[in-house]
């Protein structure tokens, strides 16, 4: 009968800390910025498109975070970007809902040495 007579131990309960659910977008930034790990991050790519009208554009001397950001934004059918290059002031906006091919190809050259040109 020491069933009743047993002293009830405390037990502690861990509470997982909060972590920031992200967003479905970050989410897939995240996993694309996974894909690119074997690549150092001074690594540049380029940006193949091409559009359902046969159009093709490159968006050259990109990072691997921008690659990340502009794939996450296709994969999530986004309905189009604005990118705009600081140093030529020049603007691209890109509906991305015409992109049919979207390839990514590392760049020979890496930030350090575009810098230095």
């Amino acid at each position: 009968m020491g069933l009743f007579h047993k002293k009830a131990e405390k037990v502690a309960v861990e509470e997982p800390e909060d972590k920031e659910e992200l967003s479905p977008f970050e989410a897939s930034e995240q996993r694309i910025i996974g894909y690119y790990s074997d690549f150092d991050n001074e690594q540049l790519f380029t940006i193949h498109l091409v559009f359902e009208n046969g159009a093709e554009y490159d968006l050259s001397h990109q990072s691997k975070e921008n690659v990340a950001w502009v794939v996450a934004h296709k994969n999530l059918d986004s309905k189009g970007i604005f990118q705009y290059a600081i140093n030529d002031g020049v603007g691209v906006g890109i509906d991305l809902r015409k992109v049919i091919i979207l390839t990514v190809k590392p760049e020979e050259t890496s930030k350090d040495e575009k810098d230095a040109a």
